[in-house]
């Protein structure tokens, strides 16, 4: 959940206290669902019913929300209930959300996530451990300036389309005018002109980056490309930069997206590649080093010295979570990858590739 003191209290008040609190009367009900953005209750004539366990162990595992639990006559008809069952009210979209179906734990679950979060979500510092720590792992973030004279009615069609997929796709609008949100950016390759944009990324293991075909955002072209996605039929997106003309005429070749494939597993090739970052610290530090060692090796052979920014960059081939990564491709048809571990000297370096690819070489995992 949430590092805000909000946050902070719900979470305390459900670690210390009951998993639901019993509501013997309407204005008890009334200030439960005044008291946050979300809260759930159910409604259960026999408190000791199986329905009303389930409904207790499915407000155990959820920390953020206040949950609610009443058997008054009142407090049923105060909410248009006349049987057994469970409301999550919320302060935004359609206000309250009525459960059906089998009334398990994981349905409830189900429900709670599918429907605790708005239709749309801006990205904030403050929405953010939402938006990350949810179930939801796929999400679709629609970059849009709010200066656009538009902007209500792309917003407006974004929420549109966003009804479709309760539960499956988080949509995400990031105001691509603010300054804190230009890393986000440069992270899906986009510059602040191209903007209003669509993305979608999944966050599993690997995080994936996938773009729409067309620039349209009309709520059936967003629809479209989600039902895509969720149907296996868009590929990833990867990003490249242009080939410079004078990607080989330096000691250390210039590597990018278009012309990785054929430098890095060229089957006549040893070569080493730092994936570097244009603003980390570390990188920097190695860059005169990494130069030096283009420089040893600038005549040999069979030996290739070579960067690329990953930031702007993508392969299927290798993914990089930290910077700078240095990966050996040596020369054959196996298309093999070996990760450097060894000392960042000209000296340890120099060793690694005179092994081949051996003295300095990381564990395989």
């Amino acid at each position: 959940a949430g590092r805000e003191a909000d946050d902070i209290v719900s979470w305390l008040k459900k670690r210390t206290g009951p998993a639901a609190t019993t509501l013997t009367d309407v204005a008890a009900a009334e200030t439960l669902v005044d008291s946050s953005e979300v809260v759930v209750i159910g409604f259960f004539k026999d408190l000791t019913s199986e329905a009303a366990k389930e409904f207790l162990s499915a407000a155990e595992a959820v920390d953020d929300i206040p949950f609610g639990i009443s058997s008054s006559a009142d407090v049923f008809t105060k909410y248009q209930l006349s049987k057994d069952g469970v409301v999550l009210f919320k302060k935004f979209d359609e206000g309250r959300n009525n459960f059906e179906g089998d009334l398990t734990k994981d349905n409830l679950l189900t429900f709670i996530k599918s429907n605790a979060l708005p239709l749309v979500i801006e990205f904030t510092e403050q929405t953010a451990p939402k938006i990350f720590g949810g179930e939801i792992k796929t999400h679709i973030l629609l970059f849009l300036p709010k200066s656009v004279s538009d902007y209500q009615e792309k917003l407006d069609n974004f929420k549109s389309a966003a009804g479709s997929f309760k539960g499956k796709i988080l949509f995400i609008f990031i105001d691509s005018d603010h300054s804190d949100n230009q890393r986000i950016l440069e992270f899906f390759g986009l510059k602040k002109e191209e903007c209003p944009a669509v993305r979608l990324i999944t966050l599993e293991e690997e995080m994936t980056k996938y773009k729409p075909e067309s620039d349209d955002l009309t709520a059936d072209k967003i629809k479209e490309f989600c039902n895509k996605f969720l149907e296996g039929k868009i590929k990833p997106h990867l990003m490249s930069q242009d080939l410079p003309d004078d990607w080989d005429k330096q000691p250390v070749k210039v590597l990018v997206g278009k012309n990785f494939e054929e430098v890095a597993f060229d089957e006549t090739k040893n070569v080493f590649v730092e994936f570097y970052a244009p603003w980390c610290g570390h990188c920097k530090q190695l860059a005169p080093i990494w130069d030096k060692l283009g420089e040893t090796y600038r005549d040999h052979e069979n030996i290739i010295i070579a960067k690329m920014d990953s930031t702007a960059n993508e392969v299927e081939a290798v993914k990089i979570h930290s910077f700078p990564t240095l990966k050996f491709f040596p020369a054959g048809s196996g298309r093999n990858v070996i990760d450097y571990n060894g000392e960042r000297t000209l000296e340890g370096f120099k060793k690694f590739l005179e092994s081949g690819g051996q003295d300095g070489a990381a564990a395989d995992d």
